[in-house]
């Protein structure tokens, strides 16, 4: 019975493979669904969704992937975009490795918004290998983000390093931040951006680091050549949780991992201009 299920499934990845050469085609990329959802003071929520598929069109409409207009009730809370035609929607679909850029517009909300996401999407397996692999370029800027954010150089807020925000802060006493015309409307942007440290070969950067051994249960190993010290090591979950942080001014450097539980982390190196990302394990 294991022979002939084994055989069976050799046969459909043989069919696959004639399917693909015949044609010249490859197969369908799977879909990469990305959401960003917000909720008022009041505990009023709503979402938006963004999407990469290979059935997206970059001009007009796919109405099977939700982009379509939509009614918005003006006595709820709401945030929306704007799909081709300039209707509001919930929802922008395109062809991967295209830039997911626009703005996002809300009514009939309270002060401070919480918004959330998923930042292991950003380092999803199944994104193309092309131009970077993963979304290395995710922002959100507006009045407010030019002046309160963790990117100061660009003056806008990184998403790919945590997974939530609030706006304002709570303790934040400054009237000019809990003006609502501050928050919305909202730029965002999502890319897989090949110029980003364009000025060092990341190759050459990622063949700079050792890390071993991985997966670990007690501790990982950092060996480190030709950067500038001090380095910054933070280490985050795949949902964007701080999960500890330190900072390293020397080649080689044990970094303690037995407080953190089971699964896969990632491992964020930065100085002044450098950022490099490594996964590993904690087992």
């Amino acid at each position: 019975m294991k022979k002939l299920s084994k055989l069976i499934t050799a046969i459909k990845v043989l069919v696959v493979f004639i399917a693909v050469f015949q044609t010249g085609k490859a197969l369908p990329q799977q879909q990469w669904k990305f959401h960003l959802a917000f909720e008022d003071a009041n505990y009023q929520r709503d979402t938006i969704w963004f999407i990469w598929d290979s059935t997206a069109t970059f001009h007009g409409i796919d109405t099977a992937l939700g982009e379509m207009a939509v009614e918005l009730n003006y006595s709820e809370f709401n945030v929306w975009i704007q799909n081709f035609y300039g209707d509001t929607t919930k929802t922008q679909a395109l062809p991967y490795n295209h830039t997911h850029s626009t703005t996002i517009g809300a009514i009939n909300f309270e002060l401070p918004i919480i918004m959330t996401w998923d930042s292991s999407m950003f380092f999803a397996d199944y994104l193309p290998p092309e131009p970077v692999g993963w979304v290395n370029s995710a922002k959100l800027s507006n009045d407010y983000f030019f002046f309160i954010n963790n990117d100061h150089l660009n003056h806008v807020f990184d998403m790919t390093l945590t997974d939530s925000i609030i706006a304002p802060e709570p303790n934040n006493t400054d009237p000019w931040y809990w003006l609502p015309e501050r928050h919305f409307p909202m730029g965002i942007e999502l890319r897989q951006d090949p110029t980003i440290g364009l000025d060092e070969n990341l190759c050459e950067m990622k063949s700079n680091i050792v890390l071993f051994p991985n997966p670990s249960s007690t501790s990982i190993f950092l060996r480190l050549k030709d950067y500038s010290y001090p380095l910054k090591v933070s280490i985050f979950s795949l949902t964007g949780k701080l999960e500890m942080s330190q900072e390293i001014h020397n080649n080689d450097q044990f970094i303690d991992i037995s407080g953190l539980s089971s699964g896969m982390f990632i491992l964020l190196i930065t100085n002044s201009n450098q950022k490099i990302y490594e996964k590993f394990i904690k087992n």
